[in-house]
């Protein structure tokens, strides 16, 4: 048994401290730890290196979003290590001792699982924030949300799709299915490498045996993400609506992504007076649109 995990950054000064509490909670279960750094400011690159003296830090020179980061990090261990499971862990994510030995255990015990994960819990909490996906064509459903950790069965079953900040794959896994694409910089990344594993021949699981915590530590004075995340999932959303299902699906995806949100930011931003309604509600409808365009063009429109 060898575990890596791949863990990335940019700028994230505000989540060190909690990053290194919970890294010291599951670092013994890993051979390997990697982090790739995403062209952060030298000041933070110093204050990182700091932090963690005795991990591998890769450095970027441009912020390539989740997707090439992550990626730079499973090619270095793919190519440096001979690690057999490779586990993403989002650097506010905090987990259950002993997590990633059971996620290992039940990955190998089943010859068609390629990607696990396990139930995700609200942050300090024993609520369920999801336990696995299902995929309704366009739409991806989170499932027994809200409920209590002590109620979830089964413990263990195959799911359409995980969240991307934190799952485990086979070494074989990459080989077969291929890295991140990484025209999706962030979101929308965990939808298509699901559907590219579903067509590998390739199952999902996810098991409520072990479970993590995302935290979701936003920056200081930030209530949530910033509205250009708005952008990001509209056209990503789209764009992978459109390379695995063709154009009949795109013009729902356009409404269910663009249209429907924007016209609910747009009403609640008018009725409230609420400027960051109104720019979730323009990011939407530009998203929506360089979807439908097919525009990828890294960065666009965000200050990511």
């Amino acid at each position: 048994m060898k575990i890596a995990g791949v863990s990335m950054t940019y700028n994230d000064g505000y989540k060190l401290k909690e990053w290194k509490e919970h890294y010291e909670g599951y670092k013994d279960e890993l051979d390997y730890y990697v982090i790739v750094d995403n062209g952060s400011e030298k000041y933070y690159l110093n204050e990182l290196e700091k932090v963690f003296k005795d991990v591998v830090v890769i450095k970027r020179k441009i912020n390539g979003g989740c997707t090439a980061a992550y990626n730079d990090g499973i090619r270095y261990i793919l190519n440096n290590t001979d690690a057999d499971a490779i586990v993403i862990i989002a650097n506010d994510f905090k987990i259950k001792k002993g997590c990633l030995h059971k996620m290992y255990e039940y990955l190998n015990s089943d010859e068609l699982l390629g990607l696990v994960s396990t139930a995700i819990l609200e942050k300090d909490s024993t609520k369920v924030a999801n336990y696995g996906h299902r995929i309704d064509r366009y739409k991806v459903i989170g499932l027994d949300r809200g409920k209590d950790i002590q109620e979830i069965k089964p413990d263990r079953k195959y799911t359409d799709l995980v969240a991307g900040g934190f799952y485990m794959a086979k070494r074989k896994f990459y080989k077969d299915v291929g890295l991140q694409d990484e025209k999706l910089f962030m979101y929308g990344d965990e939808y298509d490498t699901a559907i590219r594993a579903k067509r590998a021949g390739y199952k999902v699981g996810v098991t409520c045996e072990t479970y993590g915590w995302h935290w979701h530590i936003n920056e200081p004075n930030a209530s949530g993400r910033r509205p250009a995340s708005n952008y990001l999932i509209a056209r990503n959303r789209i764009y992978v609506v459109r390379k695995h299902f063709g154009k009949e699906m795109v013009l729902g995806s356009f409404w269910h992504f663009s249209l429907r949100l924007a016209s609910k930011f747009a009403i609640s931003g008018l009725l409230k007076k609420n400027k960051e309604s109104l720019e979730r509600a323009k990011f939407c409808l530009m998203g929506g649109i360089n979807g439908l365009k097919g525009d990828m063009s890294i960065n666009k429109y965000t200050k990511f």
